[in-house]
């Protein structure tokens, strides 16, 4: 039976610089989450709360809207569900809260949809599109490239 050994490519300064990014964009970065699944919010809450951001997490666009309202602080990244409630979509509550914030804030869809109809329309937003089950590496790299992109007028 053979060992392997699991090595990570990167160089030293590599690895280092990667940490830094980490912990820099994690210390003042406010996720905000829109999932009207409670248990998923949840798992996404604590999710990012272990790796250091802070985080709004609602069920609908305006309750997300309330808190941020309440926090005096816009969100540096946006996650949202494709499908929400009453008919809502992942895309309509990201706008919505880019519009409160006069800003195109970050943002991330998030779809278990399979239909081609769903999966067009939720392109059609040019949104990044992670599809469930979501894989946390995946997650992760997208939320650090989305936060070091920054907001756009």
């Amino acid at each position: 039976m053979h060992e392997v050994e699991i090595v990570d490519a990167r160089t030293p300064s590599e690895r280092f610089a990667r940490a830094q990014a980490d912990s820099a964009a994690s210390e003042t970065a406010l996720v905000t989450v829109i999932e009207d699944e409670a248990i998923v919010l949840v798992g996404y809450q604590m999710l990012f709360e272990s790796w250091g951001y802070a985080v709004v997490a609602a069920g609908s666009a305006a309750e997300a809207l309330d808190v941020l309202r309440g926090s005096g602080r816009a969100p540096d990244v946006i996650i949202a569900d494709y499908r929400l409630k009453d008919g809502q979509t992942g895309v309509s509550a990201i706008r919505s809260i880019q519009s409160e914030f006069g800003h195109a804030i970050p943002a991330i869809l998030v779809t278990g949809d399979t239909g081609a109809e769903r999966l067009r329309e939720a392109a059609a937003s040019g949104l990044p599109i992670l599809h469930k089950p979501v894989n946390g590496g995946q997650l992760r790299e997208l939320l650090l490239r989305c936060l070091a992109a920054g907001p756009r007028s």
